[in-house]
């Protein structure tokens, strides 16, 4: 039962990654009709059928072209379904909902119930990942970080906050005002050359989602990330000195690896220093 409900789920997710390819897209272009409107080719304008929309696969069956022009389909739509499949699978097996109950008449039988705080839980996050993914591929496709996505994330990070009591109101706050404090320094000083006005925003939304402690956390391991993977790109001349890099995809991997691992990243740590 569990494994059918996984792969339910990675499904789902891989459904709303495509999806989510949708709206960055008409965000980007300001195209209405976000939800109902039928999908198109970017390139030939032609309408897709829906066969042409199957995530994962269609890419993959039509080697990542479009059906009718044969122009290329950015990989993006592919690695975005990927993602948000395997997210909302983390998710699942982080917070399963399905509990196991033994038969009183014949223990080789299961049967299962729900768990319903972690049915809320996990739906909680299917909606933060949903956003989260969202900003990260629009940021790091047109570095920027559109308010229409951050500012949800970070209403229903407060909501789930208060409704589930973890981090506490205390610890959101500490962690969303000091990350955002701490942009916002270097926001003034380097007059928006060193960050940009919506990296603000995405570290309150950091520091609300996980509390101050591994909101401190997924900073540092934000720009861990982004220290290694800049020295790649220069040294093999993919980028220079003067490239923009969007800092917001490297802000969400921190967040990702801290709400995953935070807890034992930590407890690790302090068991390093006081040795």
């Amino acid at each position: 039962m569990t494994l059918f409900v996984a792969t339910l789920i990675f499904i789902l997710g891989s459904a709303v990654g495509s999806f989510l390819s949708v709206i960055i897209y008409r965000l980007q272009t300001k195209k209405k009709g976000i939800i109902f409107s039928r999908s198109f080719c970017p390139s030939c304008k032609k309408k897709l059928k829906w066969k042409h929309l199957i995530p994962i696969f269609s890419w993959i069956f039509l080697r990542g072209k479009c059906a009718y022009c044969g122009k290329q389909i950015s990989s993006h739509y592919l690695v975005m379904e990927f993602l948000t499949g395997l997210l909302f699978l983390a998710a699942f097996l982080n917070w399963n909902f399905l509990e196991v109950i033994p038969s009183t008449i014949d223990p080789n039988l299961l049967n299962y119930s729900i768990n319903w705080h972690n049915l809320e839980l996990v739906v909680f996050y299917f909606i933060e990942f949903s956003l989260l993914l969202a900003i990260f591929f629009y940021d790091l496709m047109h570095k920027e970080i559109p308010d229409k996505l951050s500012l949800p994330a970070i209403g229903i990070a407060i909501a789930g906050g208060l409704v589930f009591g973890t981090p506490s109101p205390l610890s959101m706050l500490i962690g969303g005002g000091g990350i955002m404090l701490f942009f916002a320094l270097q926001f003034f000083l380097s007059k928006g050359k060193w960050i940009g006005g919506g990296d603000l925003r995405l570290g309150a939304l950091m520091g609300i989602l996980l509390g101050w402690e591994k909101g401190l956390l997924a900073l540092i391991l934000a720009y861990l990330v982004g220290a290694v993977i800049s020295i790649a790109l220069l040294t093999r001349k993919k980028v220079t000195g003067k490239t923009t890099i969007p800092f917001g995809p490297f802000l969400i991997t921190g967040t990702l690896i801290a709400l995953f691992y935070g807890s034992e990243i930590i407890t690790w740590y302090f068991n390093l220093i006081t040795i």
